[in-house]
């Protein structure tokens, strides 16, 4: 049986804001609102929400010992809750980020993937760039976010975030009515965050990205990313101590990772299935397969909009992987019911282990040179912190 993202009950990254907008009162409440309510206090009033980019659960619990301001809170919200807290599938951070503004899941966004592919324009998409996007970015997605819920309940919201962002067609996705501020240190952004509240903004959002940087060019577990998550936990200790006491400050991150190596690397490429292979989007610990006409077949559900591989392709496939991955077929088994089906592959590998799936006619070298990886169902992936004091 496949992974259901449509029938998990436990939280999730869409239900952050939604929860904690309820617990401060400024929208109806969630189930998870009442039973963080005793980690929140009753007197804070305002919000400065923390997302460390690549900074998962497991990942900090085994590198607790450097983290003496974050330690004390790390699990207090999945004791409470009864579960670790989890992000979309896949865990990757263009479907993450924008889940976590907009409260909707990947299906409802289309986000799907750090890339795609656009069924008008027929050719994979990167969802960070939108490079050679020529239509709006709300063409892509066109949903509201907590930024639009703030301003028309005439709360003061601003998004702090690198100068990058500014214009960037993820970014209207994401940030879309957001007030943004701009800055490149995080030392520089936390203060940033504590004159905005002292300012009295209601809603403040800091966003990071280094971590998630290091992670990429030399793993999880490297030196240089340990420093990067201690320089973290100093700077959000400050930050705490300059926030009024009305202001709730919340931590979390979008995703976590994976290190790879060459010995655990499939290049799908050197396989006997290359020729199968029409396109790839997805990312390689969620690699969506787009198989030439040859390969498929009427879709047994009885989709009429998509073909399906046929049974023999997907028997060969599952002969490559070798147990080093899962094969989902039938998209709403991983995802739930999408909005645009037409947006991801045939199917999806979703990587075990620290296995990843590449296709070197296809991926970058940078790709393929990415030490830490995410995008699939590990609990290293998937299970992300709420820390909130």
């Amino acid at each position: 049986m496949g992974h259901r993202e449509k029938t998990t009950t436990g939280m999730r990254i869409w239900d952050i804001l939604p929860t904690l907008f309820g617990a401060l009162s400024w929208r109806e409440e969630t189930k998870f609102s009442a039973e963080l309510r005793p980690l929140i206090g009753e007197n804070k009033r305002r919000l400065c929400l923390v997302v460390i980019d690549g900074m998962g659960q497991q990942l900090l619990l085994s590198r607790r010992g450097h983290l003496p301001f974050m330690r004390p809170y790390l699990t207090q919200a999945s004791d409470t809750l009864g579960q670790a807290l989890r992000t979309c599938v896949p865990s990757t951070t263009v479907a993450a980020l924008t889940s976590l503004h907009t409260g909707l899941s990947p299906a409802q966004t289309g986000m799907l993937g750090y890339q795609c592919w656009d069924p008008v324009a027929r050719r994979v998409l990167n969802l960070i760039t939108f490079e050679g996007y020529g239509r709006s970015a709300q063409s892509w997605c066109d949903q509201p976010t907590h930024f639009t819920y703030a301003r028309n309940a005439s709360l003061e919201s601003v998004a702090l975030v690198p100068p990058d962002f500014v214009g960037s067609k993820l970014s209207e996705i994401t940030l879309r009515d957001a007030n943004l501020k701009v800055s490149t240190k995080l030392s520089e952004r936390c203060a940033q965050a504590a004159t905005a509240c002292k300012q009295g903004a209601e809603y403040v959002y800091l966003y990071w990205s280094q971590l998630d940087h290091w992670g990429h060019n030399l793993g999880w577990s490297h030196p240089r990313w340990l420093q990067e998550l201690e320089t973290i936990d100093r700077a959000l200790s400050e930050l705490r101590a300059q926030l009024p006491d009305d202001v709730l400050m919340a931590i979390t991150a979008d995703h976590g990772m994976v290190n790879v190596n060459d010995a655990s690397t499939v290049d799908i490429a050197e396989s006997a299935l290359a020729s199968q292979v029409a396109a790839i989007s997805g990312e390689p610990r969620a690699l969506h397969i787009h198989l030439k006409e040859k390969c498929l077949g009427e879709d047994p559900a009885g989709n009429r909009t998509r073909k399906a591989p046929k049974a023999q392709v997907l028997a060969q496939w599952q002969k490559l992987l070798a147990g080093r991955g899962q094969i989902i077929a039938d998209y709403r088994q991983a995802y739930g019911d999408i909005s645009e089906p037409d947006r991801i592959g045939d199917f999806t590998i979703f990587a075990k282990e620290n296995y990843q799936f590449v296709d070197s006619r296809f991926h970058s070298r940078g790709v393929l040179q990415m030490v830490g990886v995410h995008g699939s169902l590990t609990p290293a992936e998937m299970e992300i912190p709420l820390i909130l004091v």
